[in-house]
């Protein structure tokens, strides 16, 4: 079978006539093959799409259709550093070109259950294309998935599985829970996570909360469905002795895998009635939505005295191109105390049996709206760098385990043997608030000398 289409091409044919450049446009008909069934090395356009050469000067534009990707690059988009963003390489009449679609879909639909937390009214569709709309409606509510394409799912409803495409402001992987939260300060409150305020907060007091997704938390109120962070800013510690938000950032010219961020920090707010001058030494990791760390910084000195705030330059190991959800705080050193929350008398009875020498302890696990951050203390009974792979299991009071969390740390250089103690923290993207038992096991440590 064969399909008749009508492509556009805009190739520029550049003349000089009376001192001024001019270009022709030429429109050209074609017939080409059946359009191929999507699959794992294919792009389906939604909407006319333009075709580059490697130049990057527009040469033709695309009709809605599915086509067979050649090659995948990443390169730069938009003025001044832009962005990253994936370009295509496709067979067209002009021979191999190169494509940056706006709206398309990669491949096929692909097995995908978790719950999104709708916004508004959605219409339903029966197709993946949303070219077959059912006539009917989906209030704002939260859905269960069963697939996705792109941003197309594929969600459960009362007349059978339906397609919809989210237009307006949505959760994904939203999880439904009935638990109390504690609010220690004034907690602003807002229709939806980081966008829409509604003026009002909410004083310290405990809370019913119904919903979380990502570190926000969401609870029924006299306004309605409102939603919160226990924090405003970017990263806090555990504590909440230091508060950061992120600024301005660029790769390093040298070396990619390197980025320069400037942040703001200041002190939590009971620490701000302290008097005298604090020196805080202190880093922070950066989580995907799996709670994998993508990146962390290292060490950056601030002088803090009351509510004032200080901008502080510091290079961050790894690439913050492909995004991260979730921030965490550590403090290294307090006023020339080093790592103030550890503590030497604290047993290291958790071990693994094949693997003696590396010990942690003084575990405990904060719930942060979807994260659980685990924090704890290890000794290693070998000197310098080593790094230490593994994981940690929680299980509950039945035996049943809860989560598991991978374990990959790089011991102190300055790690002089048996006896000394270093902080980890690792993050999990589950609760782990009912833990009872911990195990760890070991898969290697080797030296990196």
């Amino acid at each position: 079978m064969r399909k008749k289409l009508v492509l556009v091409l805009s190739i520029s044919c550049y003349l000089c006539m009376s001192g001024e450049w001019r270009a022709n446009r030429v429109y050209a008909e074609s017939t080409i093959l059946e359009l191929p069934h999507p699959g794992g090395d294919t792009i389906t356009f939604l909407e006319d799409t333009s075709v580059y050469d490697e130049t990057w000067k527009e040469v033709g534009l695309l009709g809605p259709q599915t086509v067979k990707i050649l090659e995948t690059r990443e390169v730069r988009w938009g003025h001044g550093e832009g962005y990253r963003r994936p370009i295509y390489l496709i067979s067209t009449w002009l021979g191999d070109r190169w494509i940056a679609p706006n709206r398309a879909l990669l491949g096929n639909p692909q097995p995908f259950v978790t719950k999104l937390d709708l916004g508004r009214i959605e219409p339903l569709y029966n197709d993946p294309l949303l070219s077959e709309p059912t006539g009917g409606q989906l209030a704002p509510q939260i859905v269960t998935t069963k697939a996705k394409w792109d941003e197309h799912y594929l969600i459960e409803t009362k007349s059978g599985d339906k397609w919809i495409r989210p237009s307006y402001l949505f959760l994904e992987g939203v999880r439904e829970v009935q638990e109390e939260v504690e609010l220690l300060n004034l907690t602003p409150l807002m229709r939806h996570p980081y966008s829409l305020e509604t003026g009002s907060s909410l004083s310290s007091q405990t809370v019913e909360v119904k919903e979380v997704w990502r570190n926000w938390h969401r609870i029924d109120s006299w306004l309605g469905p409102v939603w919160f962070k226990l924090y405003e800013a970017n990263a806090v510690d555990v504590r909440h002795i230091l508060e950061v938000n992120f600024g301005y950032r660029h790769i390093d010219d040298k070396d990619p895998k390197l980025t320069h961020m400037t942040v703001d920090v200041k002190l939590g707010s009971k620490w701000r009635e302290v008097k005298e001058a604090m020196t805080v030494d202190f880093k922070f990791n950066l989580y995907n939505e799996k709670g994998e760390r993508v990146a962390a910084s290292r060490t950056g000195r601030a002088e803090l005295n009351g509510a004032e705030s200080k901008s502080v330059d510091l290079l961050v190991d790894g690439s913050l191109d492909q995004g991260y959800v979730y921030a965490t705080v550590q403090i290294t050193r307090m006023n020339d105390k080093k790592d103030p929350e550890l503590d030497a008398s604290a047993p290291m009875d958790i071990a693994d049996p094949a693997q003696p020498k590396f010990r942690i302890g003084k575990v405990s696990v904060r719930q942060d709206g979807e994260f659980s951050i685990i924090k704890g203390q290890y000794e290693l009974d070998a000197k310098g760098a080593n790094q230490v792979k593994g994981r940690i299991t929680f299980t509950d009071q039945n035996g049943q385990v809860i989560g598991t969390v991978p374990l990959d740390l790089i011991t102190d250089a300055a790690n002089s043997g048996k006896g000394t103690p270093f902080a980890f923290e690792c993050v999990i993207s589950g609760g782990l608030k009912h833990y009872v038992n911990v195990k760890l096991e070991v898969d290697s440590i080797a030296s990196l000398k």
